[in-house]
């Protein structure tokens, strides 16, 4: 492994850039220090308060790694303050990772940013969304440190054992190389068990003599979080040396169009039709079934009972997305940009729980656009429910 430093004199002015590290992003490795995390670890050694953000989805939800690691941050270094923030959200990945990211991480201004969202992914924008998560922390809060790290599911196995990285690890890891971001993966070890036999990745029972990972081949177990925990420890402690303590300086971006201007808009102040009404978001059925995440999602909703309903945003940038409940028969809905050719989705329920969902809109070149949202046929005795629209760059009045 190298790394390149690379500097640009403008007028006079030299302008320091990130150091660019060449791994092989399509080798697994359980972890590449890079830059390291200087700020955490000079603030931790001083006995300092270090607010570490949980950025990720159910799997950094649950009462495992996420907690486990804390108690280690705060075993290992009794002198400091560790403090938890833990925005996970089942069913999340980097992409509205991005667009949540000022209000939900940033607006707590964290020491330490870890990122889980291999499992999850990224809505399609996979590269994109998460070059807008590191531009948005750096952006902000320059001293903020950023860590990703791998969980995995079942369908990864077979990369990870022939040593090879899933396709959503490569993505992240070039993000990683151009940026100095240290990299953890959890599942080299778990995928390493599981060939040898010690470990059984999914089933509804233990079975003797080994180790049971998850139930659901996704989520892990008290001990497949412990694993979790113990890779990210020592991990840490090669980590811990790295880098000087400073701003992370900001290269120029990989992707032109990444989503670095993300942000959240309450549909409620878009244009809409008469026929929208609110939620009572503690009490609707729909609403309230998975209410955690879907509150997390939509943050409030509306909701219309018949088709030809509408909501119109202007926006200045490239992305446009909604977020939704899917439930009972398949809704289709229409989009429509700058008066173009229309672009329908049916919306429908996927699990038997009625999970929140997003959908997203192709991206359009960089600008101000106008988009209308519209419900095309709604089965009877249902209705539609719109939360948050997911803009990748600025609402227009």
């Amino acid at each position: 492994m190298t790394k390149m430093l690379f500097t640009a004199g403008i007028l006079g002015v030299t302008t320091l850039f990130a150091e660019s590290y060449n791994h092989d992003i399509h080798a697994a490795e359980e972890c590449r220090v890079r830059d390291g995390l200087p700020n955490v670890f000079a603030k931790l050694k001083g006995g300092q308060e270090v607010r570490i953000a949980y950025l990720g989805g159910s799997i950094t939800a649950a009462n495992g790694w996420r907690p486990k690691s804390l108690a280690w941050f705060k075993t290992e270094y009794p002198q400091a303050r560790a403090i938890e923030i833990n925005p996970a959200i089942s069913g999340t990945g980097s992409d509205y990772s991005a667009c949540r990211l000022a209000c939900d991480v940033l607006a707590h201004a964290p020491d330490l940013v870890f990122l889980e969202c291999r499992v999850n992914g990224g809505g399609g924008y996979e590269a994109k969304s998460v070059e807008g998560v590191v531009r948005q922390i750096w952006k902000r809060h320059p001293e903020t440190d950023i860590c990703f790290v791998y969980t995995l599911h079942q369908g990864m196995l077979r990369d990870l054992q022939a040593g090879k990285t899933p396709a959503f690890g490569a993505v992240q890891e070039r993000i990683a190389n151009a940026y100095g971001i240290p990299t953890i993966d959890f599942g080299i070890e778990i995928a390493a068990r599981e060939k040898t036999g010690s470990l059984l990745f999914k089933g509804d029972t233990p079975v003797a003599g080994k180790m049971l990972f998850s139930k659901d081949g996704v989520h892990p177990g008290d001990e497949g979080h412990a694993i979790y925990c113990e890779t990210l420890a020592r991990s840490m402690r090669k980590i811990a040396a790295a880098g000087t303590a400073g701003p992370h300086p900001l290269p120029a971006a990989l992707e032109p169009a990444c989503w670095e201007r993300a942000t959240l808009l309450p549909v409620t102040q878009a244009s809409l039709s008469a026929g929208w009404t609110p939620v009572d978001t503690e009490k609707d059925p729909v609403y309230t079934e998975s209410r955690h995440r879907t509150h997390a999602m939509l943050r409030g909703a509306v909701m219309c009972d018949r088709a030809g309903e509408s909501v119109t945003l202007k926006w200045n940038g490239t992305v446009i997305g909604i977020s939704d409940i899917p439930h009972g028969d398949p809704v289709e809905i229409e989009a429509v940009v700058d008066g173009g050719a229309p672009i329908t989705a049916q919306r429908t329920q996927r699990e038997k729980t009625r999970h929140a969902r997003f959908w997203y809109l192709p991206e359009q070149t960089p600008g101000d656009h106008t988009v209308t949202v519209t419900v095309k046929r709604l089965p009877a005795g249902q209705s539609f429910y719109l939360g948050q629209l997911l803009i990748i760059g600025t609402p227009l009045r």
